[in-house]
Formats: C-alpha cells, sequence, structure tokens
C-alpha cells in the first residue's frame, strides 16, 4: 500500500501502530504541505527518527513546552533555564559518533530555513502533545503553503525516541474528509444504533454518509486549530536558544579556548564531588563535625561506583564516627545485615558505639578469622562489612586474609539484599613496609579482580602497583598511585584539615 493510499488507525499505542511509523507515513502524504507540532519535550534522536519527512515540508511550527519536575513547581510558571538545562543534558548525554554528529548538524541546518519557527511556551507548564497536518483543497493547484488542517493526532506522545516508539502511549486521531471504509463502518454503526433508538435514513447515499460524518472530525480540528493558535500567541521566539544550544555542545562549530577546555576537563574529573548529595534519612544518632560529614558525603559516592572504600584519615580525625554513619545508612536506615571486623582489643569499643547508636551490626574480631577452625558461612550474606585497622589484613598469605576474602566473597560477592557487598576499609597507616600493603587491602574490594579500576584507566591493577613500587625507587611511588587514590581512597592529613576547616575542633 502506497503513502497516498495508507489508512491512519484512529489509536496509536506503540504496541499495535507505533507513533514512529504513523507520523512517517503522514510525513511522506503530506510533503511540501504545513505541520504544525506542539510537544512538552523534544530530543534530537526524536528528529532523527522523522528527520527525512520534517525535511520534506513546506512549513513547520513547533512548540516547545515543560513538565513539572517537582510537585512544588505545579502551578508555577517553567524557567527557561530549565528547559534549556534538560536540552544540554541529553546532547551530553549521546554518544559522539559520525551518526549523531551529522544529525545534530542536519537538524541545525533546518532549524536555520526561514520556514521553520519554534516558539517556547513559558506562561505555565504546557503538557500537551499535538500534531496538526494542513492541506489544500484535492484536484487544486498548492498556491499557498498553509490552508486548513486535514488531520490532527492529539495524545500523550512527546518527540522523543520512546515516545513515538516503546512507551505505551496512547494517541487519537481526528480526520477531516473520511474515506469510503471509515464512512461504511459496520462495527461503529452498531454501537450507535445500541445506544440510540433512531436509525438513519437508508436514502443517505455513501458519498452523502461520508460527508456527514466527516463534519464530526472537521469540528474537532477546528477546535485543535484554534487551541494551537492560542498556544503559540502565548509563546516566545525560541529558535535562535536552541541554534545556540545544539552549536555550543560537542557535536557543534563553537569554538572555545584552552582556558575554557580546562576548567571544562576539571569539572568532568570532579564533577561527583560537585554534584549534589541525594537527601538521606532524616533520623541519625551520630552528629559529625563539617569535615567529618563531606568525608561521608564521598564515601556514599565512591561506595554507589565501586562497592567499596577506603577512609585513611589521619589519626584523631575521626574514622570510627565516619565508618558509623555509613554503617548506620546500611544497617539502620536500609535494614541490611552488617558486620564489623576489628581487632579483638577494639570489640568492646565498637559493641558499644554500635549500640548506642541503634546500628543492628555483628562485630567480628580479626584474631578470630586467624582461627583455622572458624567458619564465615554464618555471615557470607552481609550487606555491608567495615574493617577497621584494615592495614592487618596486607597479608595476603596470613589465615585471617583468606578467610575475610571468603566472607566477602560468599555468595557470589552478594548480600541478603542481592547487591554486591559494600566493602569500607579503615586504617590510618594504608602503607607500612611496602606498596603492595595497599594492593592487598584493596583487593578485598575488587574480589581479586585486577581489571575492576578500568574505567578510571587502570586496565590491570596489579601492574599498576608494580609500576608504581618500581618508580619509587626513582621518585614517589605514592603519586604513582595518584589516580587509583582519588578514585577509591579518602586521605586527609591533620594539617589539611586545619587549614581547609579553621574552625574544627580536633581530639588531640
Amino acid at each position: 500500500m502506497s503513502d497516498s493510499e495508507v489508512r491512519v488507525p484512529y489509536v496509536i499505542d506503540n504496541q499495535n501502530h507505533r507513533m514512529a511509523d504513523v507520523l512517517g507515513a503522514l510525513l511522506r502524504k503530506h510533503a511540501a504541505r504545513s505541520l504544525d507540532i506542539a510537544t512538552a519535550y523534544f530530543t534530537v534522536p526524536g528528529f532523527g527518527l522523522l528527520r527525512d519527512g520534517l525535511l520534506g515540508l513546506g512549513n513547520l511550527r513547533l512548540i516547545l513546552g515543560a513538565e513539572p519536575t517537582s510537585g512544588e513547581q505545579i502551578g508555577l510558571r517553567p524557567d527557561a533555564g530549565i528547559v534549556k538545562g534538560l536540552i544540554r543534558a541529553d546532547l551530553e548525554a549521546l554518544s559522539f559518533d559520525e551518526r549523531t554528529l551529522r544529525l545534530v548538524e542536519d537538524l541545525i541546518a533546518y532549524l536555520r530555513r526561514d520556514s521553520v519557527r519554534v516558539r517556547l511556551h513559558d506562561k505555565g507548564f504546557l503538557h500537551a502533545k499535538c500534531w496538526l497536518f494542513y492541506s489544500d483543497r484535492p484536484g487544486q493547484q498548492m498556491l499557498f503553503d498553509r490552508f486548513r488542517p486535514i488531520l490532527a493526532v492529539v495524545g500523550s506522545s512527546n518527540f522523543t525516541v520512546p515516545g513515538l516508539t516503546s512507551n505505551r502511549e496512547l494517541n487519537l486521531v481526528h480526520k477531516v474528509l473520511l474515506d469510503k471504509a471509515d464512512a461504511e463502518d459496520a462495527e461503529a454503526a452498531r454501537a450507535v444504533s445500541w445506544l440510540s433508538d433512531s436509525r438513519p435514513s437508508e436514502r443517505i447515499t455513501p458519498e452523502n454518509r461520508q460527508l456527514l460524518k466527516s463534519e464530526v472530525g472537521a469540528r474537532a480540528i477546528i477546535d485543535l486549530e484554534a487551541w494551537y493558535e492560542r498556544q503559540w500567541t502565548d509563546s516566545r521566539d525560541f529558535k535562535q536558544d536552541l541554534i545556540e544550544l545544539l552549536d555550543a555542545s560537542k557535536f557543534g562549530r563553537k569554538e572555545y579556548t584552552p582556558y575554557q577546555v580546562y576548567i571544562k576537563a576539571l569539572y568532568e574529573y570532579f564533577k561527583d564531588e560537585l554534584g549534589e548529595e541525594q537527601p538521606q534519612a532524616t533520623r541519625s544518632a551520630i552528629e559529625l563535625a563539617e569535615f567529618q560529614e563531606d568525608a561521608v558525603k564521598k564515601a556514599r559516592k565512591i561506595l554507589a561506583r565501586f562497592d567499596g572504600v577506603m577512609i585513611a584519615d589521619s589519626v584523631g580525625l575521626g574514622k570510627t564516627w565516619i565508618g558509623k554513619k555509613l554503617l548506620e545508612d546500611f544497617a539502620y536506615h536500609m535494614r541490611q545485615k552488617a558486620v564489623v571486623v576489628c581487632p579483638a582489643s577494639l570489640r568492646d569499643m565498637w559493641e558499644a558505639e554500635l549500640r548506642e547508636a541503634t546500628i543492628p551490626a555483628v562485630v567480628l574480631s580479626q584474631e578470630e578469622l586467624g582461627r583455622e577452625a572458624f567458619d564465615a558461612a554464618a555471615w557470607g550474606d552481609a550487606d555491608a562489612v567495615l574493617i577497621d585497622e584494615s592495614h592487618n589484613f596486607r597479608n595476603q598469605t596470613a589465615q585471617r586474609y583468606s578467610t575475610l576474602e571468603s566472607l566477602l566473597g560468599a555468595n557470589g560477592g552478594r548480600g541478603r539484599d542481592g547487591a554486591h557487598k559494600k566493602v569500607i576499609l579503615l586504617t590510618a597507616t594504608p602503607i607500612n613496609n611496602d606498596l603492595m600493603d595497599l594492593y592487598n587491602q584493596l583487593s578485598l574490594i575488587t574480589g581479586g579482580d585486577r581489571s575492576y579500576f578500568a574505567a578510571s584507566g587502570i586496565g590491570d591493577l596489579y601492574k599498576y602497583f608494580l609500576a608504581a613500587r618500581r618508580s619509587l625507587r626513582l621518585r614517589d611511588g605514592v603519586f604513582a598511585l595518584f589516580n587509583l587514590l582519588e578514585e577509591v581512597v579518602i586521605r586527609r592529613t591533620r594539617a589539611f584539615i586545619k587549614s581547609t576547616y579553621p574552625e574544627a575542633t580536633i581530639s588531640g
């Protein structure tokens, strides 16, 4: 069936009929004519789905809206900066490849056409989605590019790939000039006869029936046309803003100074630390100093990314309190199973601290783990394991190390909740005699996977440490580990805390 003969369904839900397929056929059928679009959200990949058909239009009007991102925004005017931020974030998330680069270039060129107009509805949140297809009268030459709308699609699909292809949407089609099949709809006739005692005259010709039924669709489209004109009037020009957003992205041709590139690189490297932390549960029995709270925030982000973190602050900076706060997250707020492994001399202290903070966690001594008869199976499903004085696990050949390794690797390395175990290492002396002391402790996090930090540019962790140990003879081997330390270790000295937090009170 050709596009000129395509049957347009009345309901488009991305299941029986995909929005992208229907719109693609309509765009080909209405080539060189006009189209009005209103959408709450627009993305470059969404444009890519319909690019060829849109490029063939004679005229396009596009209204971009915005949807409230929180309940507090309902009833307020949207901020254009938020809309720009969403578009900018979408562009940053796209893969940088030849196909996407060409797509953005095509979109910029298309937007620069005089026949394409874009506005932003900023007088209230626009949640509506509408496509109005225009046409000249059949059988007449097209003298102008805009006559009357002949077909409309109204519903829930945004101008995005999910909205046009995969989301479970609901869009309804309204038509003027129904075809014969639409006019002679036996199922619809039965539905009307069931609801009404009256019957249509049998003397109505098929042509008259077709015209009479078309008036119903025409009424809906006339009202939709008036609605669109009101939204267009209430919107402001956004075309140049959109072009500038696209041109300033990594796909555009805007040039940046070396300084701007440097600042961008710094931001990308430290953005996890700069970003706002997700709100935590309000109840807490643990009060921390500002510098300790900052360590907790950073540790949470490291744990979320690597499932493990080493707190290696100098003596007297409150590593125990930082560790307690992290355990509170897992054992108290998330109701997960937690285990603390510490020297026997610290066992009573840990049990008292946990009891005071009402944190349900089991405390095991490192000496227990060193006994061959010790069975760690009962704690193999722990969700979070905190290891105090972790430098005591610097020797991989020791019995205690082997037992702890088995505990962490049990249950496929996952906890009772099914997620990867979280490993928290506390030590003021991560390196005693050899750089490999640190490697062995971090292996408790990696589970012996030497490619664990590949995403951070460390393809083989063992070779990375060997290279750093060799450099120790020439200069500073610890400096050679800078990339790794930045990723997974929190290490601050007393001098650093005093200079960065001048009002902080440090014990000792």
